[in-house]
C-alpha cells in the first residue's frame, strides 16, 4: 500500500472517531433531555391525579353550605332582604 493509501485511511480514521465522539456526545444530551422529559411528565401526571379530587369535594361543600344558604335566605326575609353593610 503506498503512502497517500495509508494517509487516506488515517484521515478516514480520524474522521470516523470525530464523528464517534459527537454522536455519543448527542447520545448523552438526549438520554438526559429524556430523563428530564419523563420527570416533567411524572410530575405533571402527579399533579393531575391530586387535583382529580376538587370537583367531587366542589360539590360534598356545596351539599354542605345548602343549610346555610337557607338560614341566611330566612335571615334575609325576616329584615326585608336587606344586606347587612360590606356584603
Amino acid at each position: 500500500m503506498s503512502l497517500a493509501g495509508i494517509i487516506a485511511l488515517l484521515l478516514i480514521l480520524v474522521f470516523v472517531g470525530i464523528l464517534i465522539m459527537y454522536l455519543l456526545r448527542v447520545i448523552t444530551i438526549l438520554v438526559h433531555v429524556s430523563f428530564t422529559l419523563g420527570t416533567i411528565i411524572a410530575g405533571v401526571r402527579a399533579i393531575a391525579s391530586q387535583i382529580e379530587t376538587v370537583p367531587e369535594t366542589v360539590a360534598s361543600v356545596n351539599n354542605d353550605l345548602v343549610p346555610v344558604q337557607n338560614a341566611t335566605d330566612q335571615l334575609s326575609s325576616r329584615t326585608g332582604g336587606r344586606r347587612a353593610i360590606g356584603s
